[in-house]
């Protein structure tokens, strides 16, 4: 366990510097040197400066210190792609330009993209769903079963009409519809039938769904469809087909708009009939002037297995699984062919063995992906038959579906053995595979649409419709870790948030400010944290991962122990309790793993024997302690067994909410047992279990989601309690029949139980559709916070929440405090904590950040941002605030009714009669004049000056009378006698302290010279060290040299001036003077040694 990270020295930041593009290394300041440089006048673009490939290496070099002229030098030819010998700032700006766009482009392609859970969509399908599409002018989706029914949802997902199609041509039993395509410019939708026919139905009715043409008499069976409009010409489109018998064919709308056929008129009389019946050989012969028909039979008599409309190539391209005609491309040549519908279309062969199941076209690139039935995916240039572009390899099975990413470069595919890849089309690699969600089974048809608007990708299984959402990307997302949070604690000791990630890293914060303190790496190694854990002082930290093991760490990253839970196999561990004297840990087995304080007198230690043995049916996922002896644990089953520590014996079961007491009760029948496959091992006396314990079974909360429709038994997560926690301020009111323990996980349940009668006090849904969730508490058990697996958090009223007996459950949520969504993906931890008189909540959520948050829904901060926060008291909104806004509301509500009322106004009959001598009194019938009177009434009434009254306190003096003013109540007495004062010495007998000086003074008495007291002699010698006086002797010597020198220099300055006079009058040269002495510089005082002072004085 490494503390922090190590800073590389200069010279190995100088190497990974070169090792960059010099465009990389160049910053703001050198592109603004280099422009200032490229302004100067010269013969370039704008009359600038434009320089050859030498004078650019050697400005380049003159200008930027980061660079050999190698590099210059090849920078000058990246620029200089015409080879006209000059570069100015205009080509060299866009070069630059064109390298970070290409950058950003290829670090958004090999983003690699999270996804949400799967979901099951409600299907009223029977037979396998042939194709899944978006309707953009209703903005709902689509989907088609192969017995013909239509479904659509809207875009939540919800079911909204489901419509059986037929048609007359045969029975319906032995109907099948082979493909749709959606006609988004007109909203029309075109379904083929096996009775080789294509019918357009009509989507603009919400009623009804109206067939408006049947295209019939076709040579085969259609099998897939495409469509596509000219977003130029309104009126212009083209379907294609391909059907069994290898033929691709083509039809030309002109006026799409107005009708895709001419409706004849109807006979005199009768009434003309809704549906349409156009036989194609009238539209080979001409009959409708604004449809035109052409084919090819490229593929021989394979079967067509998809067409799709190339208007950039301008021609149709299929496939088909044979090897000598895998896809053909028709030539469209509208000008010509349209004209002769006979004369066969133009096509290009391509060869891939095995032949292709399914194909997309990228416009923007010019490529054509096909899955293809040898395992591979291949990329092609239409105009290249001979070899591909590329070939991604990866997928063991047989791909049946692909599709383009247009917006991220990216390409997804789908093989038979259920495996999605997402492949990087510009550096052809995979970056990312999903294997092992999907629905297992027998082979089944499957196909795949991906809206990219929205981010939804659908994949079907036969009948059965399934649903991967896109994490949408946060842009400036603030991150606590780089890797998904899984745990964050809080330390009431130190005041921080200890939070770890997937990766291993621990990060320590201060909880008042966010500042982060420590960091700690690699606590695991490879393996991924899976919890945390403190001591009962707060001084050591827990760490669990998925290797099966528990190390103990100090706040300085030093390891003491490490604790061995599956005997050096893989294992989760789901969650540790620290006790007194022993530690217990719980994960993805059935037994409970105890390691007792007595064994850690080694670095490694085992596991001991847990003397309950086995109690649980199936694995124990949470597990929660209460002084002075109980311990609970909830299961995937959703059992709870309530333990004595002491004894380690099971004592209590819950298992009213368990899945096989359900089952049972619901059948009447034997136990069911929720498994096929059993294992023996499990967090036994000594083993932690390595293997799964169903391959059905999801591990993760984040793939609990409830899909809608399902109930608790369709969903395999839904019985599994994923917390457990014990009221300790209810500890003493479990005997009266309050609830005393909480437990939550699938669906969204949270229960509550009363432990000394093993009863169940309530239960309700916290979060609807959510799956799992997972909840905390305050220590005096006030709020209980909720959190779920789509970043959602919800706070809870519980103080009065169960706290009396009744004989049935409680199905009434407790009063919601407040909700919010502080995170875009799964919450992992909550944690409860009170600072500055606030209740704060700390969030820990697999988007890689932690949050706190006070029981208000107030965001404190993101640990990891750049500012630094204070928490300070917080007074919420209380109710009498709240009625008043609801009262200002009223009012608003009664002026608008009065205003109604005044709209409804009638001149008088008077005033209509005889206006002359109308008057209106509007003090009576105004707004204003109301408002003035009820003014006048309220206003206090006006006095006119008076005599003050005669009033005692102002005139006792006069009459006598006591005063009885303001004071009068104030009780006065007489003051006490005081005893006769004792003086002080010093005032009676002053003579002992005080006495006169006097006038007369004295001789003054004098004082002994030093000298003259002294019995020994004494000298400078004797009485100062000896390097003193050297010091002193080089000072005085120091000092003389000094002066000599500088009088030196004023005769020498004499005498030079002397002479430049003397020779200015004389001419003759000036006799050159020795220099002067220089005098040298003396040491600082340096005490010597004892042992050095000999070799001083001599």
């Amino acid at each position: 366990m490494s503390t922090g990270t190590t800073r590389p020295d200069s010279e190995t930041n100088r190497k990974l510097a070169m090792e960059q593009k010099l465009e990389n290394r160049l910053n703001i300041r050198d592109l603004q040197e280099i422009q200032a440089a490229f302004m100067a006048a010269g013969d370039g673009y704008d009359n600038k400066l434009s320089l050859n490939k030498e004078q650019f290496c050697e400005a380049m070099s003159l200008l930027l210190n980061k660079g050999t002229k190698t590099e210059y030098g090849e920078l000058f030819d990246k620029i200089d792609v015409t080879r006209e010998g000059m570069v100015d700032w205009d080509k060299l700006a866009s070069h630059l330009l064109l390298e970070f766009y290409e950058k950003d482009d290829r670090v958004k392609s090999t983003q690699v993209p999270q996804w949400r859970d799967l979901k099951t969509l409600p299907s009223p399908h029977k037979e396998t769903i042939q194709r899944v599409s978006f309707l953009k002018n209703t903005s709902r989706y689509i989907g088609i079963s192969k017995e013909g029914t239509v479904s659509m949802w809207d875009l939540n997902l919800h079911l909204q009409r489901t419509i059986k199609t037929a048609t007359e041509s045969c029975r319906q039993r032995d109907l099948w519809v082979t493909h749709f395509v959606p006609l988004q410019n007109i909203n029309k939708i075109a379904l083929s039938f096996t009775s080789k026919e294509i019918a357009f139905y009509d989507l603009s009715s919400k009623l009804e769904f109206n067939c408006q043409y049947k295209v019939q008499g076709l040579d085969h069976t259609p099998l897939c469809l495409d469509y596509w409009s000219n977003p130029r010409n309104i009126n212009e489109a083209v379907i294609v087909w391909g059907d069994v018998g290898g033929c691709v064919n083509v039809l030309h709308f002109t006026s799409v708009n107005i009708a895709l056929f001419e409706r004849p008129s109807a006979p005199a009389g009768e009434k003309q009939e809704p549906t349409l019946n156009v036989q194609l050989s009238d539209i080979i012969r001409g009959k409708f002037k604004n449809a035109r028909y052409m084919k090819h039979n490229g593929h021989g008599h394979e079967w067509v297995r998809q067409v799709k409309y190339g208007a950039h190539l301008d021609g149709v391209i299929s496939v088909s699984t044979t090897w000598h005609n895998a896809i053909v491309i028709g030539w469209v040549e509208r000008t010509a062919a349209f004209q002769s519908p006979l004369q066969p279309m133009r096509t290009s062969s391509f060869q891939i063995s095995q032949g292709v199941n399914a194909l997309d076209y990228h416009e923007g690139l010019n490529l054509i992906a096909t899955a293809g039935v040898n395992h591979h995916v291949c990329l092609w240039n239409p105009y290249v038959v001979s070899k591909p572009n590329g070939v991604l390899r990866g997928h063991m099975a047989s791909v049946l579906q692909v599709q383009f990413n247009t917006g991220r470069g990216q390409l997804i595919s789908f093989s038979k053995d259920k495996v999605l890849r997402i492949w990087d089309v510009q550096l052809q690699v995979c970056i990312q595979r999903l294997a092992g969600m999907f629905p297992k089974g027998p082979e089944v048809y499957s196909t795949l649409f991906f809206d990219e608007g929205r981010n939804k990708l659908f994949i079907s299984f036969s009948y059965q419709l399934t649903l991967i959402e896109m994490k949408a990307e946060v842009k400036n997302r603030i991150m606590s870790h780089e890797k998904p949070v899984v745990c964050a604690l809080y330390n009431s000791v130190y005041n921080q948030v200890i939070s770890a990630c997937q990766s291993g890293t621990v990060i320590v914060w201060m909880v008042d400010t966010g500042q982060k303190v420590k960091q700690f790496t690699n606590t695991h190694g490879s393996a991924e944290v899976t919890t945390l854990a403190l001591d009962h002082n707060e001084t050591r930290l827990f760490t669990g991962s998925t290797d099966g093991t528990i190390k103990i760490w100090d706040f300085n990253g030093h390891c003491y122990h490490t604790l061995d839970c599956s005997e050096g196999h893989p294992a989760d561990v789901g969650q540790i309790i620290v006790l007194k004297r022993s530690i217990i840990v719980v994960g993805w087995a059935r037994h409970i793993t105890v390691f007792r304080n007595n064994n850690f007198k080694e670095f490694h230690v085992p596991a001991s024997d847990w003397k309950g043995g086995q109690e649980h049916a199936d694995d124990i996922l949470a597990a929660d302690f209460s002084a002075p002896n109980v311990l609970a644990t909830g299961s995937y089953d959703g059992g709870i067994v309530i333990w004595n520590t002491n004894s380690e014996q099971g004592s209590k079961h819950l298992n009213q909410r368990a899945k096989r007491t359900l089952l049972k009760s619901r059948t009447r029948t034997t136990i069911v047992a929720s498994r096929t496959t059993v294992h023996d091992g499990g967090f036994d006396s000594h083993s932690f279990t390595a293997t799964t314990p169903s391959a059905m079974r999801p591990k993760s909360r984040a793939k609990s989601r409830v899909s809608m429709g399902s109930n608790d038994e369709q969903n395999e997560y839904g019985f599994a309690i994923s917390r457990v926690l014990f009221l300790e301020a209810r500890k003493h009111n479990s005997a009266s029949g309050a609830a005393n323990l909480v437990s939550c996980g699938g669906n969204g349940w949270v229960r509550w139980w009363n432990t000394s009668s093993c009863t169940l006090q309530g239960e309700y849904v916290a979060h609807l559709q959510a799956g799992s969730i997972i909840m905390a508490t305050d220590k005096n058990n006030q709020y209980l916070v909720t959190g779920d697996v789509d970043g959602a958090l919800k706070v809870w009223e519980i103080s009065e929440y169960c706290i009396r007996h009744t004989d049935e459950p409680v199905t009434d949520a407790p009063p919601l405090k407040a909700s919010w969504q502080p995170h875009v993906d799964i919450i992992n931890s909550l944690e409860i904590c009170e600072r500055s008189e606030r209740l704060l909540i700390i969030t820990a959520s697999s988007d890689c950040s932690v949050q706190l948050w006070d029981v208000y829904g107030n965001l404190i901060g993101v640990f990891g941002q750049e500012h630094h926060w204070k928490i300070e008291p917080y007074v919420p909104k209380t109710e009498d605030e709240d009625n008043n806004k609801e009262d200002d509301t009223d009012l608003n509500d009664d002026n608008m009714v009065e205003a109604e009322l005044d709209s409804n106004w009638e001149p008088d009959e008077d005033a209509v009669t005889d206006p002359k001598h109308y008057r209106v009194n509007t003090w009576e019938s105004t707004h204003l004049g109301k408002d003035y009177q009820e003014l006048r009434v309220k206003k206090r009434e006006r006095r006119q000056p008076q005599t003050i009254r005669d009033l005692p306190y102002l005139h006792w003096e006069r009459t006598g009378q006591p005063p009885a003013g303001p004071f009068a109540a104030l009780t006065t007495n007489d003051l006490e006698d005081v005893d006769k004062l004792k003086m002080p010495d010093f005032m009676n007998n002053p003579h002992k302290y005080f006495s006169e000086r006097s006038d007369s003074t004295g001789p003054v008495v004098k004082l002994p010279a030093l000298a003259e007291n002294l019995k020994t002699a004494f000298d400078e010698k004797t009485l100062f060290p000896k390097y003193i006086l050297d010091y002193e002797s080089k000072m005085k010597l120091y000092h003389k040299m000094a002066i000599e020198e500088y009088q030196k220099k004023q005769k020498a300055k004499g005498g030079l001036f002397s002479n430049i006079l003397g020779s200015q009058q004389h001419q003759t040269p000036q006799s050159r003077q020795p220099p002067a002495a220089k005098a040298t510089k003396l040491k600082p005082i340096i005490q010597p040694s004892k042992g050095n002072s000999g070799k001083d004085s001599e």
